[in-house]
């Protein structure tokens, strides 16, 4: 696929979530900045719906449809308005914009490379691609078939429109992630006031730093939970006066939630029961309350009801289920750890978090230090009331429970040798960090506009300064936070081109050059030869062998020091041999036994040893 061929279809991509976005935002009523994430949980939900019945392919082509046409007929009425025009430019806009050209150009260069993409989240989307269904009980090739579809189904739309590729698929979670961040600016009272703008491009950009086990170059869903939380705190913060949009927009980020992961329950019930708190701030004004009990419980509920039918699914569809949410299933992970077991795990999850060097406890400590220090400088030192000590004490009671709920899994529902070193803990650490800094982000940039001279937004101008003093600050301030925010962001993007640079060192970059990917699914048996020792052993050649010959009969191996006919019963086990790269030993068994030294690349075992026993060799 060309360059300028996939930037077309991305183009169309985006033209149709575009078409939803202004739907919700014209008919129902949404903020403007929490529309894109409405679209796209709502492309989300319909897809999940879909795909029990059979139709997701038929589905996904006409949401992309649907949503041409929409965009058409709302670009066509600002036409006829005399609207159409090019958007307004401030600072918001340049560098939202600057930031999502950025990644997106990286992102269109980058090929996926960790493990869990291979394991479980590109084979899951290259399965919904080719498939066009649900996997079943029949598809060994799906390992983790509890996992929920939640954003990878809305990245097998950005396939089916844009084409299947790596890029294709970072690029397609990196509008959900973007349309989240989108969403983050809709509790901004005043975009004109520049400084909280900018306080909030920091955050943003910080983001980055704790999600380094994450990143955004593959499709690991870690970083989507918090930011679809806070697009949902945003959007119900922003439309709290209104229960129809803040119901209706619960519903579609809760629902959309609660599919992408099992741990994503706690995240929709942080959601929830912020939703119930504008609920109740409703109740005293309310005439008809038993309307609004109704409402609320019937969004509460359908906001869970998709979770609870795909647990219901995985339970009827597969007699096993690897990480499957069951009580017998903890108790069995549990009773294969003795007391002293359990105590090695403890220490080491104790000696973690209260390592300063650890990622996640930075992350706490700047939470804390910043709003108890803006805390004082409001409280003390402008002689406000604020709120910032409350939300604070709020933050670090859910960080304290998250923490709680990882060392549970640790102990319930991972494996020993695993857990014996808290594998995971960075990226699942990294979740909550970043929820905690994206509500310290919100809350401070309500507060710092409270704090403003001037509180008439409508009579705010440059004039709008307590003195000439306090302006030269603000104007200082303000200048060094974009140029901090924009120095992260280009830190971070050169890391990931840095990583592409040097992508062609790794497994998946040898097997797309020698076998390419495969696109049929196929019960084939392969030996893949490598001379990689710790990929074969870590299993990663197998994983990555899985994903890209399609085929769930994958095996990685690397010593091939044995007896003759040993060796040809090893071969005779597999239908199709990959060479990886030149392995010595191997060469040298073939070249011995059937004169053949074999290059790189994918052969038939029937082709290298013919009908030859090793008695005629000989």
């Amino acid at each position: 696929m060309t360059l300028v061929l996939t930037v077309i279809r991305i183009s169309f991509l985006i033209f149709s979530l575009y078409g939803y976005a202004v739907f919700f935002e014209k008919k129902l009523h949404f903020h403007d900045k929490v529309s894109w994430v409405a679209a796209c949980t709502w492309i989300i939900l319909v897809l999940y719906i879909m795909a029990y019945l059979g139709w997701l392919y038929y589905s996904g082509i006409g949401l992309f449809i649907i949503g041409c046409i929409s965009a058409i007929y709302y670009l066509y009425q600002k036409r006829r308005e005399g609207n159409l025009g090019i958007p307004k430019l401030n600072t918001l806009t340049l560098w939202l914009t600057f930031y999502f050209l950025m990644f997106s150009l990286t992102l269109l260069h980058t090929s996926l490379e960790h493990y869990d993409n291979f394991s479980h989240w590109a084979l899951i989307v290259k399965f919904l691609y080719t498939e066009g269904s649900l996997p079943t009980a029949n598809d060994a090739i799906i390992g983790f078939t509890s996992y929920p579809m939640g954003s990878s189904l809305f990245v097998y739309y950005a396939t089916l429109i844009g084409g299947f590729d790596d890029s294709i698929m970072l690029i397609g979670q990196f509008l959900l992630l973007f349309s989240c961040i989108y969403a983050l600016f809709a509790v901004v009272r005043d975009e004109r006031r520049v400084l909280i703008i900018t306080m909030m491009f920091c955050t943003i950009a910080i983001f980055n730093y704790f999600n380094i086990a994450i990143r955004m170059n593959n499709l690991l869903v870690d970083f989507i939970l918090p930011m679809l939380t806070l697009a949902g705190i945003a959007g119900i913060y922003r439309m709290q006066r209104n229960l129809s949009q803040i119901s209706t927009f619960l519903f579609l980020i809760a629902a959309s939630l609660s599919l992408i992961k099992s741990s994503a329950m706690f995240f929709a019930v942080i959601l929830i029961i912020y939703y119930l708190s504008r609920v109740i701030m409703m109740w005293r004004f309310r005439k008809s309350k038993l309307l609004l009990l109704g409402i609320t419980l019937i969004t509460i509920i359908c906001s869970l009801l998709p979770s609870v039918i795909w647990n219901a699914h995985v339970k009827n569809t597969f007699p096993e289920s690897k990480h499957e949410v069951s009580v017998p299933a903890y108790q069995q992970i549990f009773g294969n750890k003795d007391f002293s077991i359990i105590k090695q795990i403890t220490d080491l999850f104790i000696s973690t978090i209260a390592d300063i060097s650890t990622i996640s406890t930075q992350g706490i400590l700047l939470v804390n230090l910043v709003m108890f220090t803006i805390f004082i400088i409001i409280r003390f030192g402008m002689k406000r009331k604020n709120s910032l000590f409350r939300y604070l004490l709020i933050i670090n009671i859910v960080i304290i429970i998250y923490y709680i709920g990882i060392y549970l899994m640790f102990l319930f529902s991972m494996p020993t040798e695993e857990a014996l070193y808290l594998a995971g803990f960075d990226r699942y650490a990294s979740s909550i960090i970043i929820l905690a800094l994206g509500v310290c982000m919100m809350v401070l940039a309500r507060e710092i506009d409270y704090s403003f001279f001037e509180q008439t937004i409508e009579a705010r101008s440059f004039r709008s300064f307590k003195s000439l003093r306090t302006k030269k600050w603000y104007q200082y301030t303000t200048l060094i936070l974009l140029f901090f925010a924009t120095l992260l962001l280009l830190s971070e993007n050169n890391g990931m081109r840095y990583n592409n640079i040097h992508f062609f060192n790794s497994t998946p970059s040898v097997f797309s050059n020698v076998t390419d990917n495969q696109m049929t699914l196929n019960q084939t048996h392969y030996l893949v030869v490598t001379p990689d020792k710790e990929a074969v052993e870590s299993y990663l050649v197998n994983f990555v062998g899985r994903y890209f010959l399609y085929s769930p009969n994958v095996e990685g191996k690397e010593d091939f020091i044995m007896d003759d006919q040993p060796f040809i019963d090893l071969l005779n086990n597999y239908e199709k041999i990959v060479i990886l790269e030149d392995h010595y030993t191997f060469n040298a068994m073939t070249e011995k036994l059937f004169d053949k030294k074999l290059k790189p690349g994918i052969y038939d075992t029937e082709d290298i040893i013919g009908n030859q026993e090793l008695n005629n060799k000989n």
